[in-house]
């Protein structure tokens, strides 16, 4: 795997860790022609080598390494679980700083924006402790440190802290101004027996520790988080929760008040576990990936609230990704998880519709080519109001299309029963009242004659053939008795000497 610094100064590949490993597996690459932390990439240069480590168990997906924004300083996390900082111009010389805290499970800065001074926000999670069986003898830790820098070097103090019944792995969420976080906690394992894929925790902490709390019981069904996003430029997040079909729910954070509130139930009922917010936050896409059916929904915001614009179905989808204008939506399916269909397909978001569709016969990744946010334009209002409005119409033809289920007509309130009526006296019976009439007769006694002359008229039948004489019963050979071989060799014997009498006797 491959990662880029914010700036595009260094870049990291990571190779698999294994057991015995031995070799580093971790290497920054750093460009020739960047400058000092913070300076950016630089005019040019190649990429040359300058630091390396080992992670023999490195697992897929987890983060090592995380600088800050403006570059600074540069996070490591180490085999043994401990947090080191290091100069974000040069990893290879010795750490500034080793924090106090051991069994790291996962780290991320703030996106704190660059000042004059140094200052950066750490948030750490802290696996909980398990016995030998695997039961929980200590819970988990979330806390988040502030950052800072003096004359007798770099300073760390934690802020805010808050403990969680549970959790193996953790992924850190920071809000658009870092002044609150999200810690989605997760175990391989659901202790309640609730869920097949594992048991997960929700908690919410403000920067300074006035607001902690673990919105797990009060708003996800059993404890299931299906996924949770902040939105990129506002202080305001999405939850879809509930096992499925899930419930999205829209959350705002007051960061004056220091109050965390519902804000709207974007979907009440859904089959989706994915979000995805486009770089502007205008748009934002509610699907249903990985074992569902590919269900999406794209939202836009409008006047201070999200109204849905358009929806789709992207079929065995792997990964999924906004493009750089914020309008178009990528789709891939991806092998080794799927071995037929690969291909990648783009839809535009206010519509709903696919634009381009490209299939492949092996497909491992797709990424769009990052570009700087100011070179498009963000999604307008009237454009999000003009989706919304043609997706209202759409529903609406959809609905009167769609086939209506049979329904008796007491369920659809109409009384109709005319035989009641009659009885009730409240219609009157019709002019021609069966009651009156005539039992209907057979025809043979209302014309007995007329067939009395048809019988005799009737030619009579043809005579049938004589039957074919009695076969004789066939004579069956008796049977020859088995003779023993002396027998049949002493008959032989007879019949030669025989045969040889006569022909002396000629």
């Amino acid at each position: 795997a491959f990662m880029w610094s914010p700036l595009g100064s260094a870049l990291v590949s990571i190779a698999p860790g294994g057991k015995n490993l031995t070799e580093p597996n971790v290497h920054v690459w750093r460009r020739a022609g960047a400058g000092d932390p913070g300076a950016g990439a630089g005019a040019g240069g190649e990429y040359k080598l300058q630091a390396q480590f080992c992670h023999p168990k490195l697992e897929k997906d987890k983060k090592v390494l995380q600088w800050t924004m403006d570059e600074n300083l540069c996070a490591r996390l180490t085999p043994e679980g401990k947090i080191n900082l290091h100069d974000g111009a040069d990893l290879a010389e010795a750490p500034l700083m080793e924090l106090k805290v051991s069994n790291v499970a996962g780290f991320e800065f703030a996106p704190l924006q660059p000042k004059e001074g140094f200052h950066a926000r750490l948030a750490l999670f802290v696996a909980d402790q398990r016995d030998d069986l695997q039961r929980v003898v200590g819970p988990a830790e979330v806390s988040i440190l502030e950052l800072s820098a003096n004359m007798e070097g770099l300073q760390s103090s934690t802020s805010a802290k808050m403990s969680v019944p549970s959790g193996q792995v953790a992924d850190l969420l920071w809000n658009s101004t870092g002044n609150c976080l999200i810690a989605h906690c997760q175990t391989e394992v659901d202790e309640t027996g609730q869920s097949y894929y594992g048991g997960s925790r929700l908690a919410f902490m403000s920067q300074g520790g006035e607001v902690k709390k673990d919105i797990t019981d009060e708003e996800c069904q059993g404890g299931c988080v299906q996924a949770v996003s902040w939105s990129p430029t506002r202080d305001e997040f999405i939850l879809i929760s509930g096992f499925q079909p899930a419930k999205a729910t829209l959350f705002s954070w007051d960061d004056r008040t220091k109050k965390l509130a519902v804000k709207k139930i974007l979907l009440d009922k859904a089959h989706r576990n994915t979000i995805r917010f486009n770089s502007f936050g205008s748009l934002v896409c509610l699907a249903g990936f990985g074992n569902l059916a590919g269900g999406v929904d794209f939202f836009g915001r409008e006047d201070d609230d999200y109204v849905h614009v358009s929806s789709c179905t992207a079929n065995c989808t792997v990964s999924a990704e906004w493009a750089p204008d914020g309008r178009h939506f990528l789709t891939a399916v991806l092998a080794p998880r799927m071995r037929v269909d690969n291909g990648l397909s783009v839809w535009h978001a206010l519509s709903g519709s696919k634009v381009s569709n490209t299939p492949f016969e092996e497909l491992f990744d797709v990424q769009w080519r990052p570009e700087p946010n100011n070179k498009h334009p963000d999604v307008t209002q009237e454009e999000i109001s003009q989706a919304s409005k043609e997706d209202a119409k759409n529903v609406v033809e959809a609905g009167a299309q769609k086939k209506q289920a049979y329904r008796p007509p007491k369920a659809r309130g109409e009384n109709t029963n005319t035989v009641a009526q009659m009885m009730r006296g409240e219609v009157a019976a019709p002019d021609d009242d069966r009651r009156n009439r005539k039992p209907r007769r057979a025809k043979e006694d209302e014309e007995p004659e007329a067939k009395e002359a048809e019988v005799a008229n009737r030619p009579p039948p043809p005579e049938a053939p004589a039957p074919p004489p009695p076969r004789p019963a066939a004579t069956q050979p008796a049977k020859a008795q088995a003779q023993p071989p002396q027998a049949q060799e002493l008959q032989a014997q007879q019949a030669q000497q025989a045969q040889q009498a006569q022909q002396a006797q000629q």
